[in-house]
């Protein structure tokens, strides 16, 4: 804080409600069903502000051309702050500003703040509110509304935020947008990186069933039961997966030992596919653990391929694979489906070179990973400076 402080005496930083420096505080209004498709004029809504601070199209909303007719003035313009004014009490106070005009306009569940640039720019405004509200500022002051929580306009005039001198601000600023700009090149690193096999045509293709001995998952019944749940036994859930990737430790849910006598155990190093809740996601264990019939695994996987390449391969074609599973609302693949997964098979020394690659890439990742981390840790700092400096 010091340091931006420099621009101006330590006297001039003051905290100052939102009604002062704001020229409008104006919320939006309902709208009805939106209409199909890119035809149709935006309709913000909450879920168009993420909860980093950040404006998304994503879940767009748009309305009628007559729904729209005579509201005019609700058109977003670049720097308008939208503030999330009704929602879950956790989330009420998501802010985040308007990059660029918007020929729309916005719902009731969000208030537009313009302010006077002589005294506040936007951008900082936008960071200050959404730090106040990732800092519980708005939890005690949202009121119970029915069936969800809000501020009013007069309330949030009425909220008083850190200002420091104009230059202070845009000082703060350009310092958070430079980390911003790493954020987005590292995220988008991390976000696009799938492992790609440039597979050779002369390569033989087999199908999975050929080279593995694949067996159905199983779970104790009744569920839930404490002679069954609870134990010292690992067993795996897609979650794990998820989170860890190549190899999984399962840490959400675990067997007792006669629990796991009517699951299906497997070994560590055995490579298991997921066929329902995220069909055709593989894993490798990282531990003994049971798995449950919403995966198949791999047992008496033959020499001639390496696992590690058998999961690059299975996660290379996830997707695919998991447009082959049916269901009207919980889609599954079946063991017979699984068994047609067609993996190419060149010489181990190739595949154990393919791997290698993969490794030097996803260690790449990995710290862009950690670079994301770093510069959000530096954003919430910076602001932090701001509030509590």
């Amino acid at each position: 804080g010091e340091r931006y402080r420099e621009n101006g005496n330590l006297s001039e930083w003051q905290m100052v409600a939102l009604k002062e420096i704001a020229k409008d505080i104006k919320a939006g209004f309902a709208c009805g069903k939106g209409v199909q498709g890119d035809i149709g004029i935006p309709h913000i809504r909450p879920m168009n502000i993420t909860e980093k601070g950040q404006f998304t199209w994503q879940g767009l909303k748009r309305i009628s051309v007559e729904d729209y007719f005579g509201k005019e003035s609700y058109a977003l313009e670049p720097g308008d702050v939208l503030f999330n004014n009704t929602n879950s009490k956790e989330l009420v106070g998501k802010t985040c500003y308007v990059v660029e005009g918007i020929g729309g306009g916005f719902s009731n569940h969000i208030t537009r703040i313009r302010v006077s640039r002589e005294r506040c720019h936007p951008v900082f405004l936008a960071y200050v509110l959404h730090a106040a509200w990732r800092n519980g500022e708005f939890m005690e002051r949202s009121n119970k509304w029915i069936g969800q929580a809000g501020i009013n306009m007069k309330s949030l005039g009425e909220f008083e935020i850190p200002l420091p001198p104009l230059e202070a601000q845009r000082e703060i600023v350009a310092e958070i947008e430079g980390y911003q700009r790493v954020v987005d090149g590292a995220r988008a690193v991390v976000d696009n990186w799938r492992p790609q096999i440039a597979v050779d045509a002369e390569w033989p293709v087999v199908e999975l069933g050929e080279m593995c001995t694949i067996v159905r998952g199983s779970s104790p019944r009744p569920k839930e039961d404490p002679r069954y749940y609870g134990g010292p036994v690992p067993r795996l859930m897609v979650a794990d997966i998820t989170r860890d990737g190549m190899y999984s430790v399962p840490q959400i849910d675990s067997l007792t030992e006669e629990g796991a006598t009517k699951s299906r155990p497997m070994k560590k190093g055995d490579v298991v596919i997921t066929v329902s809740g995220n069909p055709g996601l593989p894993t490798i264990l990282g531990v003994d653990a049971c798995i449950h019939d919403g995966f198949v695994g791999l047992r008496n996987v033959c020499e001639s391929i390496d696992r590690e390449y058998l999961y690059l391969n299975l996660l290379q074609q996830h997707s695919m694979n998991r447009e082959q599973s049916v269901g009207a609302v919980f889609r599954n693949l079946t063991t017979h489906q699984v068994k047609g997964f067609k993996i190419p098979l060149p010489p181990l020394a190739t595949q154990q070179a393919i791997v290698a690659e993969f490794e030097a890439e996803r260690a790449l990742v990995s710290a862009n990973r950690e670079l994301v981390e770093r510069m959000e840790g530096r954003i919430a700092a910076a602001i932090g400076r701001v509030w509590y400096d």
